[in-house]
């Protein structure tokens, strides 16, 4: 279908300035508007601001909509808002055996207890993810399926919390120890899955998401895609990252082929499966984010925090990685780290640039090195504000360090490549909260926090746009409005080049445009 846009400010993205113009969409290609040409249709935009589609460099979409299922704690603010939805959703779905709910605002308190939630559910397991989706909260009926209230297994990242008496809490933080109890859950059937996959594919375009990385892909997970891709229900384009495990990588490096060639073999245009995910530490409200200058309170007091791999085996699975074409997307939040993600890159020097995903800490040698290793960059922008998820973690690194987070303006400066991500469902999914936190550094009507790193407009469009096109691999053009490239935009409020920054919380995707859903 030809479908002439007319009456609209275009943005194409990059160094181009906004222009009132009309343009067509032919095949899904954007091309210059001749006004001779036939259309199948013609859309009036009435003066709207139109830019590129946003694209979502770190995202969980299976996650997220697997979540959606169970009772949503995400903006409780205190115990007694988690117990009132937690029992509401508990009364109105007597039939679910399992109750798996997210995410709660760990800022609420330090520690929870199992007998808190044994107050709201008993009979049933329950369990509800930490808003860093590091750390999980439970019931003693799932300690007990899980057997960990007879002993509790040695784990090599992460911890079970255990009471004076040694008798586990409720509390378990990082992959490793949570897996223990999320092993037990019963498996969602694929007609489940496919419909949280809707879902969620649904709040992403809503939300001007065209295109994603789906950052953590376990065996099962690829097939749900492969699947949604047969039945012509994949809307949105995925890039797939393979999850590498420490303890199993090289024996899961044969579902992590078998899995690409299937991809391959199926050749849909909207899937893809080219990067393996490294996760090099864990967290800074956990304690177990690996940081240079030792943590000064907390469970980790006076040491460095956790890395996942040892440097010898993670040297040699990402060189494994890299010479079998995939890209390396680590996850590094400390500062200890970023650096040895940039060490591994510095000796293994893979092919495809690789990805460093949430760069909290970054310390002052290190910056230079995004830009000399070609290494990127990819930011949660959402997380630069001063709320109660960065307050909770002042105690453990101290004020000084939490300031010096988020060093946007830095890595810019320093010619490194950025990408913007949500991380989601660890944070909203909506690229605009994300780009208005990046300008302003606030919440929205607060006050700025570490403002020397913010980055204006056109860098934060860029980042969720054609920033994540580049960390995906794709041509520098890919992520505009360019003559050739898809016809995949979103149609936004107002102009947001014209308003005031603190006015960027206002901003609206008002329609998007996919390859798969033109709009109409």
């Amino acid at each position: 279908m030809r479908i002439r846009y007319s009456n609209a400010l275009l943005w194409r993205g990059l160094n181009h300035r906004p222009e009132l113009t009309s343009f067509d969409s032919s095949e899904a290609r954007i091309s210059p508007c001749d006004p001779l040409a036939d259309v199948d249709q013609h859309v009036d935009l009435h003066g709207a601001f139109v830019m590129p589609a946003f694209r979502d460099g770190h995202c969980h979409p299976i996650f997220a909509g697997r979540e959606h299922v169970g009772p949503d704690v995400t903006n409780s603010k205190s115990l007694e808002d988690i117990e009132s939805v937690v029992r509401d959703y508990a009364k109105r779905n007597p039939e679910i055996y399992w109750i798996d709910g997210a995410a709660y605002d760990r800022s609420i308190a330090a520690n929870f207890h199992r007998s808190e939630l044994d107050a709201i559910v008993a009979d049933r397991p329950l369990v509800l993810h930490g808003a860093d989706h590091h750390t999980l909260w439970v019931n003693t009926m799932a300690l007990e399926i899980a057997g960990l209230l007879d002993k509790i297994p040695q784990v090599s990242a992460g911890s079970v919390d255990v009471d004076s008496d040694g008798v586990a809490t409720g509390m378990l933080r990082e992959w490793e120890a949570m897996q223990l109890v999320l092993s037990k859950m019963p498996k969602l059937s694929m007609n489940q899955e496919l419909a949280c996959l809707d879902w969620a594919q649904s709040m992403l375009l809503e939300s001007g998401v065209v295109e994603v990385q789906d950052a953590w892909i376990d065996p099962g997970m690829t097939e749900i895609y492969l699947e949604a891709a047969r039945q012509d229900r994949l809307r949105l384009g995925v890039n797939l990252a393979f999850r590498a495990d420490p303890a199993t990588w090289e024996t899961d490096f044969e579902y992590f082929e078998k899995m690409r060639r299937e991809v391959l073999e199926l050749n849909h245009p909207l899937l893809r499966a080219n990067a393996i995910k490294f996760f090099v530490d864990g967290v800074l409200g956990s304690s177990t984010a690996s940081v240079i200058e030792p943590y000064v309170a907390g469970p980790a007091a006076h040491t460095h925090g956790e890395q996942v791999w040892s440097l010898p085996e993670f040297l040699r699975a990402a060189t494994a990685a890299s010479a079998a074409g995939y890209q390396l997307h680590m996850h590094a939040i400390g500062d200890a780290a970023v650096r040895t993600a940039l060490d591994v890159v510095e000796e293994v020097r893979p092919s495809i640039s690789a990805v460093i995903a949430h760069t909290e800490l970054v310390s002052d040698v290190d910056v230079p090195r995004f830009e000399r290793l070609k290494v990127t960059a990819n930011f949660e922008p959402l997380w630069a504000r001063e709320d109660g998820q960065l307050l909770s973690c002042v105690s453990q690194v101290g004020r000084k360090r939490i300031d010096t987070m988020y060093r946007m303006r830095d890595l810019a400066d320093a010619g490194a490549r950025l990408s913007f991500g949500s991380d989601w469902p660890v944070s909203s999914p909506i690229p605009l909260l994300g780009i208005a936190t990046a300008v302003n550094r606030s919440v929205p009507g607060g006050a700025p926090w570490s403002k020397s790193q913010a980055l204006d407009v056109s860098e934060a469009l860029i980042a969720y746009t054609s920033g994540v096109s580049i960390q995906l691999g794709k041509a520098s053009t890919d992520g505009t409005l360019e003559n050739g490239q898809p016809a995949e935009f979103v149609v936004l409020s107002v102009n947001p080049f014209e308003i005031v920054d603190r006015d960027l919380f206002e901003l609206r995707v008002i329609a998007t445009s996919s390859a798969k859903d033109p709009l109409v």
